[in-house]
Parts: C-alpha cells; sequence; structure tokens
C-alpha cells in the first residue's frame, strides 16, 4: 500500500514539473523584431507628453527610427502585431515598406529629452 501512494505521489510531483517548465507561451515570431518588446496597447497609452526619454525607451524598447529636425528629436517605433497573442505589439528593428506601414508610435523631443508630441496608430 505503501509503494501505491509513493509511486502515485511521485507522478503527481512530475506532472507538476512538466507543466511548470513549459515553453514561454508568446513568441515573436520573426528575427525582425526586437526580443522582450511585447507590448500592449495599455502599455502604450502610458507614455504622455511631458515624460522623458528614459520612460519611453523603457516601456518600447529601441526605436525603429531615430531623426532631428528644428521641432526636436523624432523617435519612430514601428510595430508589429503578435499571430498567436491578440492586441500585443513587438517593436520593429528596421522600417517595413511604405504599404506595410499600419502599427507606429511616433515621439518628438525636445533638447531636454521631453515628450512634446506624440502621435500613434495601432
Amino acid at each position: 500500500m505503501k509503494r501505491l501512494i509513493l509511486f502515485f505521489t511521485f507522478l503527481s510531483v512530475l506532472g507538476l514539473v512538466g507543466a511548470c517548465t513549459s515553453p514561454t507561451k508568446v513568441s515573436a515570431g520573426s528575427t525582425k523584431v526586437h526580443p522582450h518588446t511585447a507590448l500592449r496597447k495599455l502599455e502604450i497609452d502610458m507614455i504622455k507628453v511631458g515624460d522623458g526619454l528614459v520612460k519611453a525607451e523603457a516601456v518600447l524598447g529601441k526605436p525603429t527610427e531615430k531623426s532631428s529636425d528644428p521641432s526636436g528629436t523624432v523617435m519612430v517605433w514601428y510595430l508589429a502585431e503578435d499571430r498567436e497573442v491578440p492586441e500585443q505589439y513587438y517593436t520593429l528593428k528596421e522600417k517595413p515598406a511604405e504599404n506595410e506601414i499600419d502599427k507606429f508610435v511616433k515621439l518628438v523631443f525636445d533638447p531636454k529629452n521631453k515628450i512634446t508630441a506624440k502621435d500613434f496608430k495601432l
């Protein structure tokens, strides 16, 4: 009887360990995206005019495109939606073709690295 209880306990522990070590559920699906940039619209909405560059890069990751103009530094993050998880986005490493641009976040920073304008489309 003790062996039977020990056997079922062992099977239960193996099942629990197997369930806890399952692979990650969200995959980028492409080498064209920055790793660890799984974003939701809620996180993108956390960035507001007046916030700093550090907060923007902490939430969005590295920008896809960066340029300077008279109004300040313009950074653009182009996003791709995850195929497996709805409403989840990844930051692209390179700018997509003009006809494929449909999701982006564009921020304008002043010389003190504060956001002065925000534009996005998801």
